[in-house]
């Protein structure tokens, strides 16, 4: 009788040449959703100071709290287009995102629970995280969000 099929010694040494190339391969994908976190967070901040910008430019003032940014439009080629569709999310407090936003001096205290803080005085946007980043963050590590 003649059977086919691979022998133990041969699954075993295709089992071990898959745990190697995993062993090889997983780390360079830990810490890669902390990497995309800070891009997008750090893009999103961007995109809101860029957004006050344009809002100064067009409105001859700075707006009052970032929901202006949502509710007042602008004539750009005699087409009314919002500063923003939506508020983008900040990623560093949490994962999913948090797109909350309040309005303060910049000499008031940071909460720390996350989301965007519009500074009246300075018309800038910070972070509400003000505590530095542990070593999960990786390259982040012991940087404050609240000074990007």
């Amino acid at each position: 009788m003649n059977r086919r099929g691979f022998t133990m010694i041969e699954l075993l040494i295709v089992i071990s040449i898959i745990a190697i190339l995993a062993a090889a391969i997983i780390p360079n994908f830990i810490g890669f959703d902390t990497e995309a976190r800070v891009a997008a967070t750090k893009s999103n901040l961007d995109t809101l100071r860029t957004r006050i910008t344009l809002f100064r430019a067009k409105e001859g003032a700075y707006p009052s709290t970032l929901d202006d940014l949502l509710t007042h439009s602008y004539s750009d080629a005699g087409v009314q287009k919002p500063y923003l569709q939506k508020m983008p999310p900040e990623l560093v407090s949490n994962k999913k995102g948090l797109n909350t936003r309040r309005a303060q001096r910049s000499d008031d205290p940071l909460t720390g629970e996350g989301g965007w803080v519009y500074r009246t005085d300075t018309a800038d946007v910070v972070i509400n995280v003000d505590q530095p980043l542990d070593k999960s963050w990786g390259e982040y590590a012991d940087q404050r969000p609240s000074q990007w």
